[in-house]
């Protein structure tokens, strides 16, 4: 994998680490219990670096060629997630992790 991509992945995982974590202390940590502030921290932080090193490994086997995308069903989660979003605008629409299939 190419450092400056690597770089850049790291780079908008902090970013959006850190936008998620500054909305949690200023708006939810008031009010909630102690131990409810740091297991949330923690499920954050665990699941944005585990979604990191799926996409780090993703991206090197691509160079080598290794993992293929099921490109079509990956467009019908997106489809169905812009589908979602019209109809209630409102909610917010929590989609489940992309799955990828390997030949």
């Amino acid at each position: 994998m190419q450092p400056a991509l690597e770089n850049m992945l790291k780079r908008r995982r902090d970013r959006s680490i850190a936008t998620i974590l500054g909305i949690k202390e200023r708006e939810c940590d008031p009010h909630l219990p102690d131990r409810a502030k740091r297991v949330l921290r923690k499920v954050i932080l665990d699941q944005f670096n585990d979604f990191y090193d799926v996409v780090l490994d993703v991206a090197a086997s691509l160079d080598t060629g290794e993992v293929t995308l099921n490109e079509h069903y990956l467009d019908k989660i997106d489809a169905i997630h812009a589908l979602l979003s019209r109809l209630e605008p409102e909610a917010p629409v929590v989609m489940p992790p992309r799955k990828l299939t390997v030949d």
